[in-house]
């Protein structure tokens, strides 16, 4: 399970997720706009994790959620991006 927010820029909301004895243990993927090919200043948190954590993050930072097609969207370019990386690295290290 996972669930995406957006923020305009750096947000407490954002560090009380990164805090959060629950939250905080589960995959949490931060990206900001440009490092998408998107244009804008926003961040793109992305957590991944159990039910109870996501429900908990949603809690947290409610008016941040994005969902449909939008939040597809971010979650197939973050995680493409994690691949691009992660090909990169096994090139490097191979």
């Amino acid at each position: 399970m996972y669930v995406v927010f957006k923020f305009k820029g750096e947000d407490a909301k954002m560090r009380e997720m990164y805090q959060d004895d629950l939250v905080g243990r589960q995959t949490i993927i931060k990206r900001d706009a440009k490092s998408l090919g998107l244009d804008g200043k926003e961040v793109y948190i992305v957590v991944e994790g159990s039910s109870d954590a996501i429900e908990r993050a949603k809690e947290i930072a409610e008016d941040f959620i994005i969902k449909g097609e939008e939040a597809g969207k971010i979650y197939r370019k973050i995680k493409e991006s994690e691949e691009e990386a992660s090909f990169g690295m096994g090139a490097i290290f191979g």
